[in-house]
């Protein structure tokens, strides 16, 4: 919890000292006040994150206080202590705008406890006001310096009209990013198509971006206009760009060149005013060097290059995450889960999240549906997650030199293992299509793919 700037009022010296010691051993500036009228002057003058109040003083009403710190800043943090505890005065120190009310004898825990949720509270009902200010836009939640210079060039690569590439692990925002480059661009009127090149066979690749005439081949029934024409005047996000076979990449280099197609059993070209983005999971650079993918078309492709980290490597973004995906899903259950307990915190924290962002909201989700009380706990949380690799385990990991297919097999095994080998789910968890952890599969595991 944040250090706080606190103010006692409460005629007891005794009971004013020990919540002084006991909040300065938590490094707290705390003051205090034996009576109200010097309370309020100091309220004046040390402007408190929070105040602790005895409701009995002996110069004035513990309730126009409360009204007064309340027309002071209604941001102040008010707790009420008091001898002469019953339900209708709790309900009217509420009511008037304290925080919590707690009767004495207590223990000074409670206090303690009572500040640390009113805390994360207030900073929850700060992050939902800025999610319903942006309830309407794309928003890329992070606190991490490398993201933020990033977001911090979308609106001058937005308005280029430049090819972009958006290189990260699967889960880690990359379609996010690349709505928000559409979003912020001069195309923003016209349409954002995605497509994953991964799940397209190579015999239908031609249909499925440029589209085809009717009776160009068995089936074909109708014209049908392709991707490429569908986004006519936006952007056509291509996903898993470096899952694109050397066959296919020739046929879409030619067309990023001539910015024409031509249907499949067509006889003209058709001109297409197209922005590309590119997304993938993989070093392309590296698979050009390897000759697995073209040179041509990764520089016609890679104007403006982003590289976005992983989850773990951005550990400051998980408390955010948490809280946004919080909220959302709040609004979707119709719950009012109000905060994680300590332990599941210190899971949530330590995790080694493979899956990144998508696998953190997909585990907030199976969470917030098993959730039957108003805080996420252990409990709640996959048993693979709570054994799964944590931090200690990524940092003696990286410590032995891996090179990328070692990384990508060893990440979709993980997936494998933790689904069971189920290839739906694990292809889900991964991000990829079903057709794309097939291909992978026969590459690294031929004799399990075969099953």
């Amino acid at each position: 919890m944040n250090k706080l700037k606190i103010l006692i009022i409460d005629d007891e010296p005794s009971i004013s000292r020990a919540l002084k010691i006991a909040l300065q051993a938590d490094g707290h500036s705390v003051e205090t006040a034996l009576s109200g009228r010097v309370g309020l002057n100091m309220l004046k003058n040390c402007s408190p994150d929070a105040v602790i109040l005895d409701l009995r003083l002996p110069d004035i009403d513990g309730m126009q206080i409360i009204d007064k710190i309340k027309e002071f800043s209604d941001g102040i943090i008010t707790i009420v202590i008091t001898a002469f505890g019953d339900t209708k005065t709790a309900v009217e120190a509420i009511k008037r705008g304290a925080y919590d009310f707690i009767t004495k004898p207590f223990d000074l825990n409670e206090i303690k406890l009572s500040l640390e949720r009113a805390v994360r509270e207030r900073a929850l009902e700060a992050e939902n006001e800025l999610l319903k200010l942006n309830q309407d836009k794309t928003v890329f939640i992070t606190r991490d310096k490398k993201v933020l210079d990033i977001l911090s060039q979308l609106d001058a690569i937005a308005q280029s009209d430049s090819n972009v590439l958006i290189e990260g692990e699967t889960g880690t925002g990359k379609e996010l990013v690349a709505r928000m480059i559409h979003e912020k661009s001069r195309r923003s009127s016209g349409p954002l198509v995605t497509i994953n090149c991964s799940a397209i066979p190579g015999n239908l690749f031609e249909s499925e971006l440029f589209g085809h005439e009717k009776n160009a081949f068995t089936g074909a029934g109708e014209r049908k206009k392709g991707l490429f024409e569908l986004a006519n005047g936006g952007s056509l996000f291509l996903d898993e760009m470096g899952e694109l076979p050397l066959e296919l990449q020739s046929k879409l280099l030619r067309v990023l060149e001539d910015r024409k197609i031509r249907r499949v059993g067509g006889l003209s070209n058709l001109p297409v005013n197209v922005r590309i983005i590119s997304a993938t999971n993989k070093d392309l650079k590296a698979e050009v060097e390897r000759g697995n993918f073209r040179r041509d078309l990764f520089y016609r492709i890679c104007v403006f290059h982003i590289k976005i980290p992983p989850l773990r490597k951005r550990r400051c973004d998980i408390i955010p995450l948490l809280e946004y995906y919080r909220t959302f899903f709040n609004r979707q259950f119709k719950k009012n889960i109000t905060g994680f307990s300590e332990g599941a915190l210190r899971i949530l924290q330590n995790y080694y999240w493979p899956g990144n962002v998508r696998e953190l909201k997909n585990i907030l989700e199976r969470a917030f549906i098993l959730a039957r009380k108003n805080l996420i706990t252990e409990y709640e949380l996959p048993m693979e997650l709570k054994s799964g690799r944590t931090e200690s385990t990524e940092i003696s990991e990286s410590s032995t030199f891996l090179s990328l297919e070692d990384m990508e097999k060893r990440h979709i095994k993980d997936a494998l293992e933790r689904t069971h080998w189920n290839i739906t789910k694990a292809a889900e968890l991964l991000g990829i299509s079903r057709f794309a952890l097939q291909r992978r599969m026969k590459k690294y595991f031929p004799n399990e793919s075969e099953k």
